[in-house]
């Protein structure tokens, strides 16, 4: 069965998410690139900003040369640089449009085929559909933007959408809504999609099979991982992508298998993407003071279990 998913698909890891990169220290976030890297198992990795020129330089050529494909999470990205495409005040929109075209930059640097983006903040139900228009608007800027600057390739750029009320408070949101948005932006732009996380549909409140049919004309990679919603006070309630196994946590080895066995049922592995293969990447972190390799180990048991069953 792991001779097929070589054939179907890439795994691949959110690498700030299990190793938090400080832009103090460069020198320990290609350490830990290297870690991903030299694991064969792993055939994607999704790095974040980096803002440091040479370290960049210096990923993009380690990654090149262990011939991974390349996503650019966007969501860590976003929250160290404050952007919000969709916000009101124009003046933080258009500055968050002009620091996402740098990303842009970025991600032709280092060869990333991807480049995930959030929404700002759910402001109320008056205003929903005001940010959402300006979301929508600040998107199209960038979707042209990474068409003017492509040369051997075309970026593209895809939604992640996550909670509106329990955790992460997105605008976007609701599968069904950013999809709509998906439709509006796809019109006119190709190089669009959605980034699906499972561990997110829990805390949205939404049957995953129902939310994946929903959004499998766009799907541009998906995200594998787990969440915990049985205990508000627990330190690790809502959106922190825990390990699996946690006790009371939504997402185990039963979950996983049925989350890819509906991926072979929407054509997901065999519909064109901007990747040489479709990409599914584990977005889980350390719960308390464990081994990252103990993570590791972690999901690649659980995911070695649920791919033969799927």
């Amino acid at each position: 069965m792991m001779d097929q998913l070589e054939n179907t698909a890439s795994i691949g890891i959110v690498l700030p998410k299990l190793f938090p990169f400080n832009q103090t220290n460069p020198e320990q976030m290609i350490s830990n690139l290297l870690t991903i890297l030299e694991d064969p198992f792993f055939t994607a990795v999704e790095v974040s900003y980096i803002a440091d020129k040479k370290t960049r330089e210096l990923a993009a050529k380690y990654m090149q040369y262990s011939c991974v494909e390349i996503i650019f999470n966007g969501g860590d990205a976003f929250r160290q640089l404050n952007i919000d495409l969709s916000s009101l005040d124009s003046a933080v929109r258009n500055r968050s449009v002009e620091q996402c075209k740098t990303l842009i930059d970025h991600c032709y640097e280092m060869n990333a085929r991807i480049m995930h983006i959030v929404t700002g903040k759910f402001e109320g139900e008056d205003s929903k559909q005001h940010n959402i228009n300006a979301f929508i608007a600040s998107t199209m800027e960038l979707c042209k933007y990474a068409k003017q600057k492509a040369e051997t390739y075309e970026l593209c750029i895809s939604l992640e959408i996550g909670d509106r009320h329990v955790d992460r408070n997105y605008l976007l949101g609701p599968t069904h809504e950013a999809v709509h948005a998906a439709r509006t932006i796809r019109n006119e732009y190709d190089n669009f999609g959605l980034l699906l996380d499972q561990s997110h549909l829990p805390l949205m409140g939404e049957d995953p099979h129902k939310s994946l049919w929903l959004a499998k004309d766009y799907l541009t990679h998906i995200h594998l991982g787990n969440c915990y919603l049985k205990d508000r006070q627990a330190p690790y309630f809502g959106d922190k992508h825990i390990p699996f196994g946690v006790k009371d946590s939504e997402v185990g080895v039963a979950e996983l298998t049925k989350f890819i066995a509906t991926l072979h049922t929407i054509d997901f592995f065999r519909s064109p993407k901007p990747t040489r293969k479709p990409v599914m990447t584990f977005e889980v972190g350390c719960l308390e003071n464990e081994s990252p390799r103990l993570v590791i180990a972690n999901l690649k048991r659980n995911f070695r279990e649920a791919w033969a069953n799927a």
